[in-house]
């Protein structure tokens, strides 16, 4: 049975950080707040554009694949709805999260 040898160079056991868009551990608790939505958003926003582009790029595929012996498309029409209702109900969220913003720095300036 091998040991390990005392020898071997300390490696710290890596911590896992979420990663940040706009850092808010510097910024007060207002801030904080808005930084975290503002990183969340922006996800949201980014990874929606690269899946509507990647079902368009499917739904091109999907369409030459009928006409000639392009490859097959990625999604069949069950993943392909289950990605759109997914993209529309994120947005969704998004778009109440924005609304609520909203509306909490509309009651502060009243």
């Amino acid at each position: 049975m091998a040991h390990a040898s005392t020898d071997a160079p300390y490696r710290p056991t890596a911590q896992f950080k979420p990663f940040e868009w706009v850092p808010g551990e510097r910024l007060d608790p207002s801030r904080q707040s808005r930084a975290a939505f503002l990183n969340d958003a922006r996800d949201a926003v980014q990874g929606a554009h690269t899946l509507a582009q990647l079902l368009a790029w499917d739904e091109d595929r999907r369409d030459a694949a009928l006409s000639d012996a392009d490859p097959a498309p990625l999604f069949d029409a069950c993943q392909r709805s289950a990605l759109q209702r997914f993209l529309a109900v994120s947005l969704a969220l998004l778009h109440a999260r924005i609304e609520s913003q909203c509306e909490a720095l509309t009651d502060q300036r009243d």
